[in-house]
């Protein structure tokens, strides 16, 4: 063993794509990790991915690795995957009034005893942008005019620069400020490939952040002043490797992120931060450079919330429903921060008739891919899970910092993350259910009174 690894020097990283190693999306069982590769942490604070002899296995590689005196750690490169859930397939073209489709922007209103009549647009899941736009305005402060939200996940269509790509209709060419791609960074501007999206995931995740408003053309996003830094970690199907992300969430901190956003999850070989120190290591930078660090906690019913939202520095997300009741497989306990919409069903028996053999959940509409290839777009029905619910809050957590409510300054994450929780929606009637803390953290956010006044103590 030791001679086989001897070759192997430590000073020398070999990157690999995920292409060979991950499976398509919808198959039986992902992979847990990259076969043949080791992330390797030195003692210098440097991290390197290396690719060990086809003989030996990676636990193997991992025990030797971990004897090298200047090894501060070894482990395999494990894969996380999108936390959106396949539902009901449908695509529309088309879509009228935002307010007839995206109620998870809606107020909450006479449903939780907020106006004394019903309103004509109101949803008792819906986060209150509405109102939040309303306050921003009145106060002069842009719909996040001065932030940067980092999107780190399948790529966005942003750019028509490469052939066969074109960007989303609903966005602008200066939204963007230049990502990286790190799952196929060969090819690009200064060697690094465009960060564009081949899945629909992370167009779908960036449009609930940033979509346009006001141009009769798609839905709305929550901050569309904002800038969007793209960055590509994840893959067509969906999957990326740990060495792939930690590179990119250092990469989204070091371009000046306010905001980063996860939507994604390890698998439940992931239990703790040792598994996965070089995304956790990074959260930790990006977080000591003031970036508010949000990720989608998944969506395995049962299961404790997934790495990395279970992280510390992490604002981790479950998802509600349109009745504002928990879905049914969004994860709870330890590490369950917030919840937001994510749309889908709620777990039987807990909200009124809601019942999944019945009928299906409201989903959440953004504008992305709606056919073969990459230059078609829609409104696809299919969307759900806690990596739409992550958007929601890595939009408002833009809000939050661009109205200034908690002062002239850029705020420390964990000020913002307390802004977030402080305001959120756990009382009597603010929900479809009973509210408890291990199944919605610290409730639902609440876009309005997040940028209203600062709360005690944030």
């Amino acid at each position: 063993m030791r001679r086989l690894l001897a070759t192997i020097p430590l000073a020398l990283a070999v990157s690999a794509t995920m292409a060979a190693s991950a499976p398509a999306e919808g198959a039986p069982e992902a992979p847990e990790f990259v076969p043949g590769e080791v992330i390797v942490g030195l003692e210098d604070g440097r991290q390197k991915l290396v690719e060990l002899p086809p003989a030996v296995g990676v636990g193997e590689g991992v025990r030797e690795l971990r004897e090298r005196p200047q090894v501060a750690y070894a482990v395999p490169n494990y894969i996380a995957h999108t936390s959106s859930v396949p539902n009901d397939y449908g695509l529309s073209s088309t879509a009228g009034d935002w307010r007839l489709t995206q109620w998870n922007f809606l107020p909450c209103g006479s449903r939780c005893g907020q106006s004394a009549a019903p309103l004509a647009f109101e949803a008792r899941g819906g986060i209150n942008a509405i109102g939040a736009w309303k306050k921003l305005r009145k106060r002069g402060a842009s719909l996040g005019k001065g932030t940067r939200v980092a999107v780190a996940d399948t790529g966005v269509a942003f750019t028509t620069r490469k052939p066969g790509f074109k960007r989303s209709p609903d966005f602008g060419a200066g939204q963007f400020v230049w990502g990286r791609d790190f799952v196929n960074p060969a090819k690009g501007k200064k060697g690094h490939g465009l960060p564009l999206d081949r899945d629909g995931h992370g167009t779908h995740v960036t449009g609930t952040i940033a979509e346009r408003t006001g141009n009769k053309l798609g839905l709305t996003g929550l901050v569309p002043k904002t800038q969007i830094i793209p960055v590509r970690v994840l893959d067509a199907q969906g999957f990326g490797t740990a060495s792939d992300i930690s590179k990119g969430i250092r990469f989204a901190a070091k371009r000046g992120a306010d905001v980063i956003n996860l939507s994604f999850e390890f698998g439940a070989a992931v239990d703790s931060c040792s598994k996965v120190k070089s995304v956790c290591e990074a959260i930790k930078f990006a977080a000591k450079r003031g970036a508010v660090v949000v990720a989608a906690a998944g969506n395995t019913n049962g299961e404790p919330v997934a790495y990395p939202a279970r992280a510390p520095k992490v604002i981790g997300v479950g998802r509600t429903t349109k009745d504002a009741c928990l879905a049914n497989d969004s994860r709870t306990g330890d590490g369950l921060d917030l919840v937001a919409p994510g749309g889908g069903y709620p777990r039987l028996g807990v909200c009124g008739d809601n019942d999944p053999l019945f009928g299906r959940g409201e989903p959440i509409f953004q504008l992305t891919f709606s056919g073969p290839g990459f230059t078609r777009f829609g409104y696809p029905s299919d969307y759900e899970g806690t990596s739409m619910a992550a958007a929601h809050v890595s939009g408002v957590a833009a809000m939050v910092i661009a109205s200034r409510v908690l002062g002239p300054k850029r705020p420390k994450p964990a000020r913002v993350e307390c802004q977030l929780e402080a305001t959120a929606r756990s009382g009597a009637g603010e929900l479809g259910q009973a509210y408890d803390s291990v199944s919605f953290g610290a409730g639902l956010i609440d876009a309005a009174r997040a940028v209203g006044t600062r709360a005690p103590g944030c």
